[in-house]
């Protein structure tokens, strides 16, 4: 690189930092405000999604952007099982907090009461005489408890005994790893709590419970779709994606703030809207916040069988989720599937230094790219790496949330976007 080169680079670096700086703000005011109680995890409970949506809406209008169609939602629907009402854990010895000490299982019913502990021998998978003796016991007054680890043991042997095991009053799980968080579309009826095993005693005899869950068989639900139109190649388009949903609430006070998932990857969506909308781009450009991520990428797949652009007409796809770190780089799920495309990562990131690593790996059906990628559009899901680890559970806030490399990933997408 000559003097001349080396000079404008650095120029252009501190141009782009120092008006960087300024929206960096913005940046962090969005996070904290989807993350805020305000939206309640942008679960199905209490509307969480549909504030959000609405929310995302006001920011693309006040940005710029067009709607494809009429307006900004693509409306669909999909069945949830959500926990907004009464939620207690209760001990003899104490009170256990939810998403501190435990969370549900996606599947809980509802159930409510005081019950003896029986903790499961885990000789009944290799001893005929305790599967015997636990095959017999009256478990509908108890409160089963046993270590989650075991779960594929019970799956695994004879019907008989999952079936006992759900005809308990209530079921405890013992986790030995961290509380992570799922959805699910169905309720099977019997409450399942998942504790902490750090948090359970071997001490407690009773147990007090309470859960209220609401079955939703039709929730609406919104795409958030903005386009931008191309100077100079009008039908060919850039589509940049983020889902915006989360798991809602754990009870009236509990709730998933998904910060890094994906607070960050809805607020870089909407930087790009603002950074495309101050620098027309020759392709046309499309902004889509997803909902249904977390239930199985349902937004997505929805958008993909009611498309309202031609799929063909997709010049490439970047899919943004969990952006709020990036001590060790970022991963590329389909680098080695579009190794062109992903060698002109490398190359970017080789010739301005923005990130310690770019890692790839194959096709994954993870996140809002797939459904795209099943249909041969071309895509990426790019993620950053190490930095805190909170993911699925209440710890994943905003206040916490790095940004390590956050403005790096920004300009090393903008570089590839401008490639020819």
């Amino acid at each position: 690189m000559n003097i001349r080169t080396l000079a404008a680079y650095m120029v252009f670096q501190c141009v782009f930092l120092i008006s960087w700086s300024q929206d960096l703000k913005r940046v962090q005011k969005t996070i904290t405000t989807l993350t805020s109680k305000t939206y309640h995890g942008r679960g199905a409970a209490s509307n969480g999604d549909g504030l959000a949506a609405a929310y995302l809406e006001k920011q693309y209008k006040e940005t710029g952007l067009k709607p494809v169609d009429t307006n900004f939602l693509q409306p669909f629907t999909y069945a949830i099982n959500t926990f907004p009402g009464k939620m207690k854990l209760k001990s003899n010895l104490g009170v256990f907090k939810p998403g501190i000490d435990y969370i549900v299982k996606s599947t809980s019913g509802p159930g409510k009461g005081t019950c003896d502990v029986y903790l499961v021998d885990t000789l009944i998978f290799t001893d005929d005489g305790k599967l015997k003796e636990f095959l017999q016991l009256d478990v509908t007054a108890l409160v089963v408890v046993y270590p989650k680890k075991y779960f594929k043991e019970f799956t695994a042997s004879t019907p008989d005994l999952l079936k006992q095991l759900y005809s308990a009053a209530a079921i405890i799980e013992l986790q030995d790893k961290k509380l992570t968080m799922a959805l699910a579309d169905q309720s099977f009826g019997t409450p399942v709590f998942e504790v902490l095993t750090t948090s359970f005693s071997p001490d407690i005899k009773t147990i007090s419970f309470e859960i209220e869950n609401e079955l939703i068989k039709k929730h609406q639900a919104n795409n958030v779709i903005g386009m931008i139109e191309g100077r100079s190649k009008k039908d060919s388009f850039i589509v940049l994606t983020a889902h915006y949903d989360h798991l809602g609430t754990l009870g009236r006070k509990a709730y998933f703030p998904g910060a890094n998932d994906n607070a960050s990857g809805v607020s870089m969506l909407l930087e790009f809207a603002h950074y495309y909308m101050e620098n027309p781009p020759e392709y046309s450009m499309l902004f889509i916040a997803f909902a249904g991520e977390e239930s199985g990428l349902l937004g997505s797949s929805y958008f993909v069988a009611h498309p309202l652009v031609p799929l063909a007409g997709i010049h490439f796809l970047i899919n943004l989720d969990l952006l709020g770190t990036g001590d060790d780089g970022i991963m590329v799920v389909n680098g080695s599937v579009f190794k062109p495309a992903y060698n002109r990562l490398i190359a970017i990131n080789e010739e301005k230094k923005l990130l310690p690593a770019i890692k790839m790996r194959g096709e994954a059906a993870n996140s809002d790219h797939y459904p795209f990628y099943k249909k041969g559009v071309p895509c990426f899901f790019i993620y950053t790496l190490g930095g805190v680890a909170a993911y699925h559970d209440v710890q994943d806030v905003a206040k916490t949330l790095p940004l390590t490399k956050y403005r790096e990933v920004f300009q090393l997408i903008v570089l590839f976007n401008g490639e020819k």
